[in-house]
């Protein structure tokens, strides 16, 4: 599997939950029509989900754009099961694959916190597998759908000429471009 194969299903995975309760939704309001008024906050939910999720997806995989700020990021945050918090300015996709990659350090939910070109996660269960952490360093890792964000935010900034540097404690890690 190659960067974008993998890219394509870690997509298609974060999307399912979505469109599978839109789908499910309107299987349900064909099936019992006393079940539309009920049904419209469910939908309303899902759409939500689905245009924070695309517009996410979108600005880190897609060209550079200027619709990339915290704005992006709180709504896609909100999608998410676990609380997220974030602080900072957001204005490039490379910041923004910063931010994928502290989402998915953060084991239970935590504070994201951005300036500039540095990344702080606090949380009190952060997730340091070392592959991941390999992948994020880079490393040659094999491609897989869990290592994307690393995997990502590694090839950008080597477009850009950039370094990932890694700085772990026991409940924070710190990542910055050099």
């Amino acid at each position: 599997m190659n960067l974008t194969e993998a890219i394509v299903v870690r997509v298609s995975h974060d999307l399912a939950g979505a469109i599978g309760a839109f789908s499910n939704t309107v299987d349900l309001m064909k099936m019992d029509a006393s079940f539309i008024s009920e049904s419209v906050d469910l939908l309303e939910t899902s759409a939500h989900q689905l245009t924070a999720r695309l517009a996410f997806f979108r600005a880190l995989f897609g060209a550079e754009t200027k619709s990339i700020d915290a704005h992006l990021i709180h709504r896609y945050l909100n999608t998410l099961a676990v609380r997220v918090e974030f602080s900072g300015e957001l204005s490039s996709r490379l910041q923004l694959a910063m931010v994928a990659v502290g989402i998915e350090l953060l084991g239970v939910g935590g504070v994201l916190e951005l300036s500039n070109q540095t990344l702080t996660v606090h949380s009190k269960e952060l997730y340091q597998d070392p592959v991941f952490m390999q992948a994020l360093m880079g490393t040659k890792v094999p491609c897989d759908p869990k290592l994307v964000m690393p995997l990502w935010l590694n090839q950008i900034a080597k477009e850009e000429g950039l370094i990932i540097r890694l700085d772990a404690g026991d409940d924070t890690i710190t990542l910055s471009l050099a």
